[in-house]
């Protein structure tokens, strides 16, 4: 398990998306709820990081009904 950081909003949010990647590239996959479990990043943090990864082509998407998981491209 990762150490976990609090990034407030004047912070790089690249930090938070370091510790998304990290999170996936040891793990394989995860939905936004496990990632913040796991990095204790808040809900909001994960979903500005995945925001990060996707816009950088970084993140594959699958959905499961209502449930998306995500992975690395």
């Amino acid at each position: 398990m990762s150490d976990k950081i609090k990034i407030s909003k004047g912070e790089d949010i690249g930090l938070a998306a370091g510790e998304v990647w990290n999170y996936l590239n040891r793990h394989g996959e995860a939905t936004p709820s496990r990632l913040a479990a796991a990095t204790g990043l808040s809900t909001k943090e994960v979903q500005r990081a995945l925001g990060w990864l996707a816009r950088e082509g970084k993140l594959i998407i699958e959905t499961d009904g209502r449930t998306e998981v995500f992975r690395l491209a």
